[in-house]
């Protein structure tokens, strides 16, 4: 059975910013990586919040300056998460009940160790 450490993305390949990067960082990243998502985290990697391609787009209704709005001010700040060892199949029923596209997968402290999206668990087969 596959799990999420399985499939996940890491290291370097996880977008991530700081919770005081301006949002057009954020957005570098998310571009970057190719994820449809960045992950916002503290200054220990633990997970403050995500900001999506979704977030963007409802983002864009409002009057935001990219270059100094912090991503702080406009990330999802409870973000649903996952750990390694969740069974990607299990990841794909909490994305299906949740409606989104991708996770975050944190250790048993909070910290960022991976991510995962959608376009993962078909490479896989899960799906």
């Amino acid at each position: 059975m596959l799990k999420v450490g399985d499939l996940m993305h890491t290291q370097a390949d996880i977008p991530a910013v700081v919770e005081s990067a301006p949002l057009s960082e954020a957005l570098l990243e998310m571009s970057a990586k190719k994820l449809g998502m960045t992950a916002v985290v503290d200054g220990e990697n633990r997970i403050s919040g995500i900001f999506t391609d979704g977030d963007l787009r409802r983002l864009l209704t409002k009057t935001h300056d990219l270059r100094t709005t912090p991503i702080a001010d406009v990330m999802t700040r409870r973000c649903t998460t996952a750990t390694p060892d969740m069974l990607a199949a299990e990841a794909l029923a909490v994305m299906e009940r949740k409606k989104i596209n991708g996770l975050l997968v944190a250790d048993e402290q909070g910290r960022l160790v991976g991510a995962l999206n959608m376009h993962d668990l078909l490479r896989s087969g899960i799906v």
